[in-house]
């Protein structure tokens, strides 16, 4: 028996922080701060609504939930996944303070869309109205009309990436063209007062398809285009079995698919190794992450911890490459990358084996469960996700991960239909009465579970949110050079901001230029752990090269050099150090390597570093002739760093 609701506006004002937690995709990353966190503010902001919006409607509505395996697996996720990293990193930084919490928004999506199907039908069209905005936007940043979020990019929507914004879009569309398939059986049959929201649905759906389709070729991103392929294929699929219903005998019938499949098949073959060809370069570069991503998986079991894959990977590269294994075409490509682009392989990294068995096995019940229950829509926004996550980083931005928990939960929740005493009792021993208490008292635990870590996580993170808008505002005594400033300001926020690797470069960097290199070498090898980006072990070398310690310093510069070996400057600084310290055979074959070395972007340093070594071969020639034994010289630095 349903429940009738007790005051039915009720459920469209707690409609309100859902609908604003899905549009946080449309907040500028510079939002509040100049840090690149304007979302993950917009998210902790809604977040203090979403358990009280959750225990309102449940009051109101009184709908008990079904709660299903994949809930259990992902208790036990949470629970292992933050307890490993606590273990590791002694502290919680920004990645699991958000993967807690985005736990206890599954678990109220979990709860919200059990209580009224009108819950599921205004957050899905929210989202085709939201895929319909970020579509439209990018057709006016297509044709000049508004400023792209990044100068290199003509088309990114409100995110900083096409990359992104073309995944984005990608998982609208699969959703669109559910209701654009689904919707138009409703309107053919003109039904009761009720048809005017099919209607608005229908025609949104059919808007966003089309604003879609026209922007996503211009994005150039083939992750996109093979997800928004497999997600609309997963739609259309469900949508044929179940709601066409062919006529024919099922031999014919079985016969037809196997051959949609294999044409399906060989279609896909030659559309992949054309996007391959398309961007080979890239497409290399990432198999060698993901290769040396699954050798470091491979020795860590159980993670490195939450946060730290991109430290984890610049040392496994550098092993890679030091002991000779890496090709000349791999290291052409090798660069410092903040994401492993495979979604499943940086979860083992970075949490180990078990959490992403966890992790595979929520996602094939999610799948399971919403292909029974036929929500094709919520299957194939899961599905593209997953295949975009498969070549990108969708989980390493928070919109992505808002609507990823959505479509998890879509395809789950389902109200528990309590029966009378009566029939309910010829099959369990348990009375009605009791099994709808316990499955009450079960939500409230979870509501208030949820409200309670909420309410901590926005109490711990506040500070964190003030250090990063005061580091904004020091940026500029960075930028003008003003290090003594810099120092005095970034000090307090240091224990708050230890997760970011552009602050701890800064900060590293003015202690340097202060002479304070102890501290400086200090506060670097906080950004070793959570970056693959050499500059901080060469600022190291730097540090080590002014104590005089020059064997440390040859260390780092050695450990740049091979981490990414396409970089010249880590060469250069080695060619230098070993004149300073009177190796002058060194000095000359590195200043050789220098000249010779081809490098992937030119630039007036790059050539300013080039012409320095050339000097010092030809010096280095002409005093060989005059005297063999006796190199005095020593150059004069050309460039300032």
């Amino acid at each position: 028996m349903i429940q009738q609701p007790r005051i039915c506006w009720i459920n469209y004002i707690c409609l309100l922080p859902f609908i604003a937690l899905l549009g946080n995709v449309l907040l500028a990353d510079d939002w509040l701060t100049h840090t690149h966190i304007g979302k993950h503010i917009g998210f902790y902001i809604v977040m203090a609504f979403i358990p009280l919006a959750t225990a309102l409607s449940f009051w109101n509505n009184r709908a008990g939930v079904k709660f299903h395996l994949a809930d259990y697996f992902i208790v036990i996720w949470l629970a292992i996944s933050f307890g490993l990293s606590y273990l590791y990193l002694q502290t919680v930084n920004n990645k699991m303070a958000i993967f807690v919490m985005l736990g206890a928004l599954y678990y109220c999506f979990r709860i919200f869309l059990a209580q009224t199907q009108i819950n599921l039908r205004i957050l899905m069209l929210a989202i085709m109205l939201l895929g319909c905005v970020e579509a439209v936007w990018g057709l006016l940043q297509l044709y000049g009309f508004a400023r792209s979020q990044h100068a290199l990019y003509g088309v990114t929507g409100s995110l900083f990436n096409p990359g992104p914004y073309a995944g984005f879009l990608a998982i609208i569309l699969p959703v669109s063209l559910f209701y654009l398939l689904w919707d138009r059986q409703a309107l053919a049959k003109h039904r009761h007062r009720k048809a005017a929201f099919f209607k608005v649905r229908w025609f949104t759906a059919m808007i966003t398809c089309i604003v879609i389709v026209l922007v996503l070729p211009a994005t150039m991103s083939r992750a996109a285009w093979l997800a928004a392929t497999i997600g609309c294929a997963t739609v259309f699929g469900g949508y044929y079995r179940c709601f066409l219903k062919p006529k024919r005998a099922k031999r014919s019938t079985i016969g037809r698919m196997i051959g949609i499949a294999a044409a399906f098949t060989a279609v896909m073959s030659l559309a992949t190794a054309g996007i391959y060809y398309l961007k080979k370069d890239s497409a290399d570069g990432r198999t060698l992450i993901w290769k040396l991503s699954a050798d470091r998986m491979s020795k860590t079991w159980v993670g490195e911890g939450m946060g730290t894959f991109s430290g984890v990977y610049g040392g496994a590269q550098e092993a890679y490459f030091d002991s000779g294994a890496g090709v000349e075409r791999e290291k052409w490509l090798a660069g410092e990358p903040e994401y492993a682009f495979n979604e499943f392989l940086q979860i083992g990294v970075e949490q180990g084996y078990l959490p992403l068995a966890f992790f595979i096995l929520i996602i094939a019940f999610a799948l399971v469960t919403g292909i029974r229950y036929r929500r094709f829509m919520a299957d194939g926004g899961l599905m593209a996700i997953l295949v975009f996550a498969f070549f990108s980083y969708p989980f390493s931005l928070m919109p992505f991960l808002i609507v990823f928990v959505f479509f998890l939960a879509s395809c789950i929740s389902l109200p528990y239909a309590f029966t009378y005493y009566l029939d309910f009792i010829k099959s369990s021993p348990i009375p009605y009465r009791v099994r709808r208490r316990w499955n009450a008292y079960t939500m409230i635990f979870a509501l208030l579970l949820s409200t309670l870590y909420v309410a901590q996580s926005l109490y711990k993170r506040y500070p964190v949110y003030q250090a990063h808008q005061a580091w904004a505002q020091s940026q500029v005594y960075y930028q003008t050079g003003m290090y003594k400033r810099v120092v005095d300001l970034y000090k307090p926020l240091y224990p708050l901001l230890l997760d970011q690797p552009h602050f701890l470069f800064e900060y590293g960097r003015s202690l340097y230029m202060m002479g304070e290199y102890e501290e400086s070498i200090d506060v670097l090898f906080k950004g070793v752990d959570i970056s693959a980006d050499p500059m901080f072990r060469i600022l190291i070398g730097r540090n080590e090269q002014m104590k005089e310690d020059y064997l440390r310093a040859e260390g780092q510069y050695r450990f740049a050099a091979n981490q990414v070996p396409n970089r010249l400057y880590p060469h250069y600084l080695l060619a230098k150090l070993y004149d300073e310290i009177g190796e002058y055979e060194k000095a000359y074959d590195i200043a050789l390597e220098v000249v010779n070395k081809e490098v992937k972007v030119h630039s007036p340093a790059v050539e300013e570093m080039k012409a320095e070594m050339q000097k010092y071969i030809e010096q280095g020639k002409k005093e060989s002739k005059l005297n063999k034994d006796d190199k005095k010289k020593k150059f004069v630095p050309a460039l300032v760093y």
